[in-house]
C-alpha cells in the first residue's frame, strides 16, 4: 500500500465547492465522472506520489490536472508517508488570485 492520503479542512471545502458548482452546471453523468476521475487520480498518487508537476510557490508541492477545469494541490511528506491534499482550484481563475 502506498502512502496515506489526508485531506486538509481546505480540500474538503473546495472539493465540496466544485461538486456544488457541477450540480448546478452540469448532468449527473457528468458529476459521475468527475468524482470518478478523482478516485482515480488518488489511486495514481498512492503508487507514484510525485508524478505531476512541482509547484514554484510552495515545497514539496505538486499540482495535478483532474480535469480541464479543475486541478489538485497536494504536498507530499515522505517522512510521514502521507499525501496531503491542500486544495482543488478552478483552472479558470486567475492564478494570482488562488490563495491554497
Amino acid at each position: 500500500m502506498g502512502p496515506e492520503i489526508i485531506w486538509t479542512e481546505k480540500a474538503i471545502d473546495t472539493f465540496a465547492k466544485r461538486i456544488a458548482y457541477l450540480e448546478e452546471n452540469w448532468t449527473e453523468k457528468e458529476i459521475f465522472n468527475f468524482t470518478s476521475r478523482v478516485n482515480e487520480y488518488l489511486n495514481s498518487l498512492q503508487t507514484q506520489p510525485v508524478m505531476f508537476r512541482k509547484s514554484a510557490r510552495l515545497k514539496h508541492t505538486h499540482i495535478g490536472v483532474i480535469i480541464k477545469q479543475v486541478s489538485l494541490i497536494y504536498r507530499v511528506k515522505p517522512s510521514k508517508n502521507c499525501i496531503e491534499l491542500i486544495a482543488f482550484i478552478d483552472n479558470r481563475q486567475n492564478p494570482k488570485k488562488q490563495k491554497y
